[in-house]
Formats: structure tokens, C-alpha cells, sequence
């Protein structure tokens, strides 16, 4: 081990000593350490220390260093020295990350600029590409003393870079440099030094068109000889006439990426971003097609679920090509449908109906999928459901639960089919229409109304219209007015309906105050109706009008006090019990 040489006394002491022992340990912690030691002077002796210890954590901790951002406060010296010693020993793997780190340095900005126009002799407005000049970190040590800085450290240097905008242009082409030279000198070691560095690029790096140009390395490896941009000292730029929808695989040292296609292939599989992936397919299908009709069902099935939606699309279109997926499980299917982005399941699901016999899906499985939030595994759970039958009491419970389905566009075709499905039981159970006209969605409790009225067995159910008469929704109370509306033209009455249950029914319609006012004269008619059939209830009854003579509805009051008359008409001695129901009522 080198020997280590303790910094100078500047900054606070007890920090860098703590650091210090974080290094010797080789503890993930002493990056983070060392970063918030803004004191140029013991950075600058520490990294011959650093770069010169051969042991392995030094040579991790490097590496975590170097990949993240360049905006330690006061570093500039110990990143130049640790460049230096990486440049001048040939050290790829610390190069590599030095290209990449110095490409995220520069960002330019789109903006709109005024110039005067001599012709027209007006202002007009332009767009412009420029470098922004405040991102710059201040090189002042007072701005870095102080308790603050610790605690507020992200804001201070947030967007902000080390080294001004010139000597991070100069950087970045000094680190692509290093690897021009070593692809001419020392061809061996070119594709394997880039793959680093292509490897450490994110799609963070790349969101845009622009963002990609201002890679100045990584254009360079993968575009270099491209018609469709030109290089200039400050950054990439698109050629006149060119577009970015064009860019097409022009590396440089084009032989040496021709020699296999073994580099290319890793670097599809295992780039962290978007255009490294798509070259490294553009270069397989252009150079070494047959690479990949080599890639074996089970590649293609893991690629659904990889988080490169590169991966994701090229194995959906091989997939969608080739045959042999009916040796693909069921339960494979459902883990790849689980894990999947949500945006592919469409074309997933149809991979999955093509390939997979609705009699190889369980009845529990099927349900599990319908019971899905995307709609095509709602669909695809469906679709397995149709023609199945329910044989156990688990799986009668299973078909209750799709009322609470959580895809909204098909929760409807659910369950219908649901009702289907249960009204083919020969032990039908009345009260299955039930778990339906309860449920919390309008939608559910509408598809059960219907099943209500289609379905004799629950119709004519006096269990079924006892719990109806409880039921909290007001749609399904109103409707069971009209049908008791409509017993009584039949002659067919109250049935076995107790009194003291429709009457609460009665109550309740015309208590509410918001809703109801269709069926409100129904239930005033239907309370006189039983009024003269029962004068025994009239001290149940009559409250029950006097709430509809109170009302500001002309219906509802017409259709009372009409009654009420009549009912006095026809029972004088019940006029006591009317007159002190009704105090306000003036008898003629």
C-alpha cells in the first residue's frame, strides 16, 4: 500500500480525519466524506494517495466518486490530478468514466434572441442554441464556511459544474481524445474501453435531441462519421439540411466494431440508455443479423420484463414473428404480465390468446386476471372466463368479488357474465342478486337491477325485496316503488310483504328531500290506497302524508290532501285522529 500522506492542516481537521480513516477502512461512506470537504489544498495532496493505493476498495471508491456529478465545491484541483494520472498511466476504466462524466458537465439551452433586421428595419425573434454561462461553481472558500453549507449543499450546487464552460469544453475533448489515440494505437483495448463508458450513460444523459448532441464523447463513438452532423469546438450541431430523425450507426474505427458481434450484443443488453441501446440493435440488424435469430425463448421472455424498453420492443417483435410459444406456461405468462410495462400489455396479451387454450387457465387464475386495473389483462381475464362454469362454493365467492373488478370499462362485461354464469346453477340462491345491488358502483348495482327483474327466482323472492327495502341507495329504493306500483294494477298487493317493512320503504322516499320526486306521488298514492283498505294504520299512515302535503311539490300535495278528503268522507270518526295529524287543514 502507498504510503499515506496525511493532508495539511487547513479546513477543520476533525473532518478530514474522519475521512480519512473512512478511506483506510475502504467504507462506501468516505465518497460522500470527502465530498463535502470543500479545501482544495488537502485535496490536492490527497490524490496521489488516492490514485496511487492499489487496493481494490481505493480503486471502487474512485469509481463512485468519478460517477457522480463533478460538483463537489473546491475539487477542480483533485478531478485535473486524478484526469492527469488516469490520462498519463492508460488507465481505460477510469478514463471511461471520466469521458462520461465530463460529457454530463455541459447542457445547452434553447432561447429566443432579438436581432435587428436592416431590410425590414424591425426586431424579429430567432432561436438560439446556447451555453449557459451560471453554471458555474464559485471558486471563493468563503462561500463554503459555515454550518449552512452542509445543510442546504444540494441547492448551492445544483445545475452547477466545476471549472468554467471553456475548460469543461476543453475536458471533454481532451477525454475523447484519450480514445481516439487508443483505437489507432492500441486497437486491442478500443471496444472494450468505449463499452465501459457506453455502459455508464443513462437515459438521463439523453432525454432529447439536443441533450444527445451535448454528449461530445459519446456522439463521437457512435456517430461519428455521420452526413448528418457536424462537429464544432463548442458541441455537436445537426448539418445543414440534416435531421436527428436520420441518424443512422456511423461509428468510428468502424473495422474494429466489425470484428464481432459479441460487444454489440452486450452493449443492447446491458446500456442504461435509450440511443446506446438503439444503435447496438440498428448495428446487429445492419452488420450481424443472424446474432439474433440466435437468442433463445427464454432471452426473449426475460427481455419482456427488463426495464430497456429497447429490450422490450425488439423482444415483442421476435416474439410476435416466431412460433413455439405454446411450451410457455401459464404461470410464466402471468409473471411476465405482473411485471411488464403497462404500455406493452396490449400486445403481450394477444402473444398469451394466441399461444395459451382457455381450458390450460385454472378458474382462479382467469378470475385473478379480470380482476386486473389495465384493461387488456381485464380482457384477456374475460376472454379465459368465457365458457367456463362454476362448480364449488369458492369459486361462487370468487364470481361475487368481480363486482368490485378495478378495470372500469369492462366491469360492466363482467358482470353480466357473472349473472349468467350463477342464474345456469340449478341451486340458485335468490340472494346472490343481492351482492351486486349492494355494491358501491352504480354501474354494478344497474347490471343487478336488470338481473333483478329478468331473474324470477329473486323477482318473486319475499328474502330478496325484505333486504331491498333496507337497501342505503336511493336508485334501488325509487325502483322498488314502481314495482310495488305496479303489483298493485295487477292486484297482486304487498304479497308477502310484512306492512311495517313497506311502510319504512315508504318513509324513506318520502323523507328524502334531494332526490325521489318521481317517485314520491307513487308513494303518496299507494299509502291512501292502503289508508282505505286499512283505516286500523291510520295512525301509521297519516304521518306518513302529511310529510307529502308539507311538500312544495304540487304533485305530492294535490295527490295527499285529495286523499286525506276522501278518507274523512269515508271514515267521519277517524276525523279526530286527521285534525290532529293536520292542525293547519281548515274544514269546510
Amino acid at each position: 500500500m502507498a504510503r499515506d500522506r496525511k493532508p495539511p492542516a487547513h479546513g477543520n481537521d476533525a473532518n478530514w480525519e474522519r475521512a480519512r480513516r473512512m478511506f483506510q477502512a475502504g467504507a462506501p461512506e468516505f465518497v460522500e466524506a470527502v465530498r463535502q470537504l470543500p479545501n482544495a489544498a488537502a485535496l490536492a495532496t490527497f490524490a496521489e494517495t488516492w490514485w496511487t493505493d492499489p487496493r481494490i476498495e481505493a480503486k471502487r471508491l474512485l469509481f463512485t466518486y468519478l460517477e457522480l456529478p463533478f460538483n463537489a465545491p473546491r475539487h477542480e484541483v483533485l478531478v485535473k490530478r486524478l484526469f492527469k494520472f488516469a490520462d498519463t498511466t492508460g488507465d481505460d476504466a477510469v478514463m471511461a468514466r471520466f469521458l462520461t462524466g465530463f460529457d454530463r458537465t455541459i447542457r445547452r439551452r434553447r432561447v429566443t434572441k432579438v436581432r435587428y433586421n436592416h431590410r425590414r428595419r424591425e426586431n424579429e425573434q430567432y432561436e438560439a442554441v446556447v451555453t449557459p454561462s451560471d453554471t458555474v461553481l464559485a471558486r471563493d472558500d468563503r462561500s463554503y464556511s459555515g454550518p449552512w453549507f452542509t445543510a442546504d449543499r444540494e441547492q448551492f450546487t445544483a445545475g452547477k459544474f466545476l471549472f468554467s464552460v471553456a475548460t469543461r469544453n476543453y475536458l471533454r475533448r481532451r477525454a475523447w481524445r484519450y480514445f481516439r489515440k487508443l483505437g489507432r494505437q492500441h486497437p486491442e483495448r478500443y471496444i472494450s474501453a468505449v463499452c465501459t463508458a457506453l455502459k455508464l450513460y443513462t437515459d438521463a444523459d439523453a432525454p432529447d435531441g439536443l441533450a444527445l448532441l451535448d454528449n461530445w464523447g459519446l456522439v463521437h463513438v457512435l456517430f461519428h462519421h455521420s452526413p448528418v452532423l457536424d462537429a464544432k469546438p463548442t458541441g455537436w450541431r445537426v448539418a445543414d439540411g440534416g435531421s436527428l430523425s436520420r441518424l443512422q450507426p456511423e461509428p468510428m474505427f468502424r473495422k474494429l466494431w466489425l470484428r464481432s458481434a459479441e460487444p454489440i450484443f452486450d452493449l443492447l443488453v446491458r446500456a442504461r440508455c435509450r440511443p446506446v441501446a438503439m444503435w447496438a440493435v440498428q448495428m446487429l440488424r445492419k452488420h450481424f443479423p443472424e446474432r439474433l435469430t440466435q437468442l433463445t425463448l427464454d432471452e426473449l421472455l426475460e427481455w419482456l420484463v427488463s426495464p430497456s424498453s429497447v429490450l422490450n420492443e425488439l423482444a415483442l417483435e421476435v416474439l410476435e414473428k416466431r412460433g413455439g410459444l405454446e411450451q410457455v406456461t401459464i404461470e410464466q405468462w402471468l409473471r411476465i404480465t405482473d411485471e411488464a410495462r403497462t404500455d406493452l400489455l396490449d400486445r403481450i396479451c394477444e402473444l398469451v390468446a394466441r399461444s395459451v387454450k382457455p381450458e390450460q387457465v385454472t378458474f382462479a387464475d382467469a378470475v385473478a386476471l379480470a380482476m386486473q386495473r389495465p384493461v387488456p389483462l381485464a380482457r384477456l381475464g374475460l376472454t379465459f372466463l368465457q365458457g367456463k362454469k362454476v362448480n364449488t362454493a369458492e369459486e361462487i365467492t370468487a364470481v361475487f368479488g368481480l363486482r368490485n373488478a378495478e378495470c372500469e370499462p369492462l366491469r360492466v362485461d363482467l358482470v353480466k357474465w357473472a349473472c349468467e354464469v350463477l342464474s345456469s346453477r340449478t341451486d340458485f340462491d335468490p340472494v346472490w342478486v343481492l351482492e351486486f345491488l349492494d355494491s358501491r358502483f352504480e354501474e354494478v348495482r344497474e347490471v343487478g337491477w336488470e338481473w333483478f327483474q329478468i331473474e324470477p327466482r329473486a323477482r318473486d323472492a319475499v328474502l330478496v325485496w325484505q333486504r331491498l327495502l333496507e337497501s342505503p341507495y336511493d336508485n334501488i329504493r325509487f325502483r322498488l316503488v314502481g314495482m310495488l306500483e305496479e303489483r298493485i294494477k295487477s292486484r297482486d298487493g304487498f304479497g308477502q310483504l310484512p306492512p311495517d317493512r313497506v311502510r319504512f320503504l315508504w318513509a324513506t322516499v318520502l323523507l328524502n328531500v334531494q332526490r325521489g320526486s318521481r317517485a314520491k306521488p307513487f308513494v303518496v298514492r299507494q299509502v291512501i290506497d292502503r289508508l282505505s283498505a286499512s283505516p286500523d294504520e291510520a295512525g301509521d299512515l297519516l304521518p306518513m302524508i302529511a310529510v307529502s302535503l308539507r311538500s312544495v311539490r304540487g304533485p305530492e300535495f294535490r295527490a295527499g290532501l285529495a286523499g286525506v278528503a276522501r278518507f274523512v268522507a269515508k271514515n267521519p270518526t277517524r276525523k279526530p285522529l286527521v285534525e290532529a295529524v293536520f292542525p293547519e287543514l281548515q274544514w269546510g
